[in-house]
């Protein structure tokens, strides 16, 4: 009986610790806003992957290809720091487009377990996106969907470059740009922004 006991203590405190310890997961975090316009008219506003003036935290876009895949775009950030990303595909047919990070500068470095680790302006790493806009009956549907892993690929990671520092900032992103893009093209309509996380 104390054996069997003794066993279960074991591989209880086994499974805890592997939990603790687990790497990066990758997460997906969907963004939907429904606006009182044509899709079309959305569509028109985002469509050009090198004008991305609808969103108020990037204050300049330098591209270097238009809507061509594979052409890239780097965000400058109104608080200084830089965001490139390349377009992996474009679809004006579908109202759509997908692009990836490909490199961030950093807002600093802090110690954590004995090394300097930088912090990215976005705490992510591995970040990739699509944006779509479908029409609902004379409305606009504007889906942004990222998926994602957190900055930090050891275990333990430090509370800037962890899970729920991830996902904060990609809400902030996200949310903030689409309830813009809402008051750009409908001004005085009222739409919400629903965010749909798994993980």
């Amino acid at each position: 009986m104390k054996k069997t006991s003794l066993l279960i203590s074991a591989a209880l405190l086994m499974f805890t610790g592997m939990v603790n310890a687990h790497g990066p997961v990758r997460g997906k975090m969907t963004a939907s806003i429904t606006i009182d316009a044509p899709a079309a008219k959305i569509w028109d506003v985002i469509k050009n992957y090198d004008d991305m003036s609808w969103h108020p935290s990037i204050k300049s876009v330098k591209g270097d290809g238009g809507n061509k895949k594979g052409s890239v775009r780097t965000l400058t950030l109104v608080n200084g720091g830089t965001i490139t990303e390349e377009l992996k595909s474009h679809d004006d047919s579908k109202m759509a487009y997908k692009y990836k990070i490909t490199d961030m500068s950093s807002t600093g470095t802090i110690k954590h377990a004995g090394q300097d680790e930088e912090i990215p302006v976005l705490p992510v790493g591995n970040y990739a996106a699509e944006i779509s806009v479908e029409d609902k009956g004379g409305k606009a549907e504007v889906e942004w969907v990222a998926t994602y892993y957190r900055a930090y690929v050891n275990n333990n990671p430090p509370e800037e470059l962890n899970e729920e520092a991830a996902d904060k900032a990609v809400t902030a992103v996200l949310t903030t740009g689409l309830e813009a893009l809402a008051k750009k093209v409908a001004p005085s309509g009222k739409a919400e922004v629903k965010i749909e996380m798994k993980r």
